[in-house]
This record gives structure tokens, sequence and C-alpha cells, in this order.
């Protein structure tokens, strides 16, 4: 493969195709994620958006998704579907041979790189989790029919071996690229998103007391976000005599005690008044790649209180910027002591001081950005 001619030179602007099933004008496109790549990329390099949502489900993935849901209480995932996955990177090869790029960014976009073909030049990869580690995660993985099962890991295998690079978001997902999938260590690279709510401009001093603790929970999906054990957590806070409330923005039952204030959908702006009001994030979650909500806690100075699963640990460090629990029966007690740990204003003053710094330093988008096209450069001069 032979790289764009002056995609090596110092100092010019490497032009890279932006592939992604995604739509770009989305603003919820994963978790929100999409429109900002598009935006804090396209301010180090020149960026040609392509996407193939537009690409329909091939007629026979959507046949079998039909009649397998007649017959099995197992999904079927169509847009794993090789069929349709063969017509996605046709029509991503051709548009990135139209556009006449160095390098080709995909953004979880192994249903585009899997069967792409030879587009000229390489291609780096980015995502949040591997197929290996997320179907042993998390449910919408874990209950597949055999036959999506076996397409999804044929496509997850090919888009890895097709793939010269990977950025991912976690150290979880690197160790899992590395040995679920053999790809060298010298492949990826490490680099958090930045967050999806920025913190405002002159944030008003976050400075803790020994009055009632606010807890934060933001839940999209109440069972996985462990909104009940974070309930737990603080009913049990508070038996040994924390004053403990709780905030739920988002998915949350009815029925819940008097401590707890439901909000439901916020605006960003909304959200992030909470995020500057509460004294801890909690997130008590059975499965969490990454996760935008403990980003969006650090670049607020938010201390957090999290289960320390998937790639829970390259977000939060543990006794730095808050506190992980172990996965287990346990969670609630622990978090509950974690959370009587937090009344201590010195404490909590640390975690948060940290936590803004670790936002500075790592957490990001100049950052995320600065990571990305280093690893887009390396790819390109590997091939030169």
């Amino acid at each position: 493969m032979t790289a764009s001619v002056g995609a090596h030179e110092a100092g010019s602007r490497l032009r890279i195709a932006l592939v992604t099933p995604w739509r770009f004008d989305d603003p919820r496109a994963w978790s929100g994620m999409i429109p900002r790549i598009h935006d804090v990329l396209s301010e180090v390099a020149d960026v040609v958006p392509i996407s193939t949502a537009d690409q329909p489900t091939a007629l026979i993935d959507r046949v079998a998704a039909k009649i397998l849901g007649m017959v099995s209480s197992r999904s079927y995932m169509w847009d794993f579907g090789v069929a349709t996955v063969w017509s996605r990177g046709r029509a991503a090869r051709r548009r990135i041979r139209r556009a006449d790029v160095d390098v080709v960014f995909g953004v979880v976009a192994s249903t585009d790189l899997a069967l792409i073909g030879d587009v000229g030049v390489p291609i780096v990869q980015m995502s949040d989790a591997t197929y290996k580690a997320m179907s042993e995660f998390y449910p919408l993985f874990s209950n597949l029919h055999p036959l999506s099962s076996l397409q999804a890991t044929y496509v997850a295998e090919k888009s890895t071996r097709r793939s010269d690079a990977f950025v991912l978001s976690s150290q979880w997902a690197i160790d899992s690229l590395v040995q679920d999938y053999a790809v060298g260590t010298h492949q990826c690279v490490l680099a958090p998103t930045g967050p999806g709510i920025d913190p405002p401009a002159d944030p008003a001093p976050r400075t803790a007391s020994s009055d009632a603790l606010r807890a934060l929970l933001v839940s999209s999906n109440w069972q996985r976000k462990g909104g009940d054990i974070a309930v737990d957590a603080i009913r049990r806070a508070r038996e040994h005599g924390a004053p403990v409330s709780l905030t739920i923005v988002g998915d949350a039952p009815t029925g819940l005690p008097e401590w707890v204030q439901t909000r439901g959908r916020l605006t960003t702006v909304e959200l992030s008044r909470e995020y500057q009001s509460a004294d801890v994030l909690i997130e008590l979650a059975s499965a969490n790649a990454a996760g935008v909500t403990l980003t969006d806690a650090a670049a607020h100075a938010l201390p957090v209180i999290a289960t320390d699963v998937g790639g829970v640990a390259s977000i939060v460090r543990d006794g730095e910027t808050g506190f992980l629990i172990a996965a287990g029966p346990d969670v609630a007690e622990s978090a509950a002591d974690a959370l009587i740990q937090m009344r201590e204003p010195e404490l909590r003053n640390r975690l948060s001081a940290a936590a803004r710094k670790y936002w500075e330093t790592d957490l990001n988008w100049n950052e995320w950005a600065r990571r990305v096209l280093l690893a887009c450069r390396q790819a390109v001069e590997r091939v030169e």
C-alpha cells in the first residue's frame, strides 16, 4: 500500500477518511460521540466523513431476523450479518477510493471494515470494546442465536485482521485485543474519549462540607447501571448514620424512598448543573465499556464511586479520583462504606481536585485528538 503524496511531510495535515455506520448529523449517535469526534478531529486534520448509515440491511439478514425471531428466544443482529457487512464494505470502499485520503479511521466500524477489501491506504480502527469482551459482558451480545454469534465472531476477526492499528478507550479493550485476537501491543493506542458534556468555562470552586452527601446517578438503563444496587447502598449508608440523598437523572422506577429525587431526562445544560451540585457520582453498573458519564464527572471535578468492570479503571483511578468497587455480591455494602468515607470533606476535596486534573491531562478531547493523529501518522509511516 502507498500513502498519498505529502502525508509524511513535516507539518502537513493528514487527510483522513472518517468511516462509521452512524449518521454524522445525529446528535445522539454513539452516545453523542460521533458528531464530537468529527468536529475535534477536523481541527487537526482534513476529515472526509463517510457514513454507511444509508446502506440498507441485506434481504437475507432481514428474513433471518424475522424467522428466527418467531422460532427462537435468541436474537439475530442483522448489522453483523455477512451479507449486510459485505454491502457496507463495498459502499465504504467506493467512497474511500474517491476521497483520495492518506488513512482510514473507522469509528466503531467493524461492520464497515471487515470485508472492505483493498482501499490503498492503512486502516486505523477505534472502539471501546472487542466483540469477544462484549459477548461475555453485555446482555445484548450474550443472548445471540448461534447463527448470529457465528457471523459476529467472523466479522470481528476479519475487521481486526484488516486493521493496521487500533485506538482504544481503555486498557481493558487493549488487553482483549492482545489476548483474544493476537494483536501486537505496538499496534494499540490508549485514548479515552473526552466528556459528552463540557464543564463551564469558569466553574464555581467545589468546596466540600460535612453536610448531607448528595449522590448523583445518571441512568440510561436502570438495570445495567445498577440502579437498585445504588439505592440499596445509600439505604445502608443511611442506616449507619450517614445522611445521604440521591438524585436520579434518566430512567427510574416508581416507589423509591423519600430521600430519592428523580429528574427524568435533562438537557446537557441542566445535566451539567447536576454534575456541579452533586458531591459524588454513583455508578454501580454490571457492564461498562468506558462510560461517558464517568468522564463527564471528571470534567466537572466530581468524584466517582463505580464498580470495577470493563474499562472503568481507565477512567476512574481508585483512591485518587474516586473509589472502584469489586463486582460481586458485596457491591452494595462496599459502596455504602465508600459513601460513608466520602462524607469526609478533606478526602472529597482531594478526590475532586484529582478528578479535574485527570480530565485536564488525559480525559479531554484535545488529548484524544492528539493520540488519534499520532496513531494515524504512525500507521501511514509504517506502510510507506
